[in-house]
């Protein structure tokens, strides 16, 4: 019980204060380890051995070969061609710098995808007169929506996949379909929510960007073909050899980081160590709660909720962590709820199609509330350094409705997967 009071107030605080969230983690996982050894008699050495080291391993490898993809500027290239294409006319740019958002989400965490598309967004839209805050708000939603389809795409889905030992090429034949109606859905609501916003301008003309070569964004060729092939390699060992995800990053990323040659060093130094020590804190909690039990109780609490009911049980994987839970960080959530739908649990017995629906809750709850999530803050703060700022209201008051549309929606694709498989 203590230790799932320490669980809760760690949720708590990572929504409502200020502290530093690895620091949070960390510190909640040390008063778990010092509860479990004094009350319960379980040494260190014990809990750790419930550590998810191989998912956490996975998780740094994605993060390498994350790094290597970045570094060579493809995406940039990417968008400045759609740019060139769309001719400045508002609608079209919009229609492609979705559709190119949503083909980086299939291999890229939210974050960096922000990261990568929002500057260079504001850049494009700003060259045609264009505001960019519809853009910015569309790419936060469709980053996270996206990227339901591949066990790479998010810290989220690296953990539910690793601990529910899902089979990631059904996951893709199930779940990429699904984000395709979810993505259309989603540019066909913000082109009518913005209608006003997607006028072309008269100064379209007269812009240089049209003049710009797009191949001086690539950095690196080398490092771009190198990177598209390990993406290939990547999802094929994936798709091959689920259970063993770990291994396969792993040789994927080394492979990346001894092509690399000297700059091998600057990659690993760029690797966002805050988060992998936040998700080491995060599965430290998590081991506790299962070392004590706790997570063997919600295992079985909500598989007599379920039941023998796969609707039921789909339902409960979707709008728990996607509404009941949203204004929660995702990855403790995911976490949380992974065990519950693994194999040999009620759950994970039911259907395959109960684990791919935790995956879509999780993700989704980062714009249906959007309160906390990384992504969302970066997109604020773009919009803000750039004098066209965008308050937490008309961020909510966009997103919201659609992330209960998609809710919806995904709810009964599923019921009809369900009925299929």
């Amino acid at each position: 019980m203590i230790c799932l009071v320490v669980f809760i107030v760690t949720l708590a605080a990572l929504v409502l204060t200020k502290f530093d969230e690895t620091a949070i983690v960390l510190l909640s996982m040390s008063i778990c380890a010092i509860v479990t050894y004094v009350i319960g008699g379980l040494s260190f050495s014990v809990v750790l051995g419930y550590v998810g080291w191989d998912t956490i391993l996975f998780i740094m490898a994605m993060m390498i070969i994350i790094s290597v993809l970045g570094s060579s500027g493809m995406f940039q290239y990417m968008a400045l061609i759609i740019a060139g294409r769309a001719k400045g006319d508002p609608k079209k740019l919009y229609i492609m710098f979705m559709s190119l958002v949503f083909l980086i989400s299939l291999f890229i965490h939210p974050l960096p995808t922000i990261l990568i598309m929002g500057a260079f967004t504001v850049e494009v839209c700003n060259g045609l007169d264009i505001d960019f805050r519809p853009f910015l708000i569309s790419e936060a939603v469709i980053a996270n929506s996206g990227s339901i389809a591949t066990p790479i795409a998010s810290i989220p889905d690296m953990i539910i996949v690793s601990i529910a030992k899902m089979d990631v090429g059904l996951m893709f034949i199930v779940l990429f379909p699904l984000s395709l109606i979810l993505l259309v859905l989603t540019i066909v609501y913000f082109l009518r929510y913005y209608r006003g916003a997607f006028v072309p301008s008269p100064t379209l003309a007269t812009t240089d960007l049209f003049m710009v070569e797009p191949s001086v964004m690539i950095r690196s060729r080398f490092d771009f073909y190198v990177s598209v092939l390990a993406l290939a390699v990547l999802m094929t060992g994936l798709v091959l050899i689920p259970s063993e995800s770990a291994i396969v990053g792993l040789l994927v990323a080394a492979a990346l980081l001894v092509l690399s040659f000297d700059r091998a060093k600057e990659l690993l130094n760029r690797l966002s160590w805050d988060t992998v020590f936040f998700v080491v804190g995060l599965f430290g909690i998590v081991a506790a709660l299962e070392a004590t039990g706790v997570v063997e109780d919600l295992v079985y609490a909500l598989g007599v909720v379920g039941g023998t009911n796969v609707f039921v049980a789909i339902i409960m994987m979707i709008w728990l962590p996607g509404l009941v839970l949203s204004t929660m960080d995702n990855v403790p959530i995911a976490a949380l709820l992974a065990p519950t739908v693994a194999q040999g649990t009620v759950l994970g017995t039911l259907s395959p199609v109960v684990s791919q629906s935790l995956i879509l809750g999780v993700n989704a709850s980062v714009y249906v509330v959007p309160f906390g999530d990384a992504p969302n803050y970066i997109v604020l703060d773009i919009a803000e350094r750039n004098r066209r700022p965008i308050t937490w209201t008309v961020f909510t008051r966009a997103t919201f409705p659609l992330g209960i549309l998609h809710l919806a929606i995904a709810t009964i694709y599923l019921f009809g997967v369900a009925m299929l498989l």
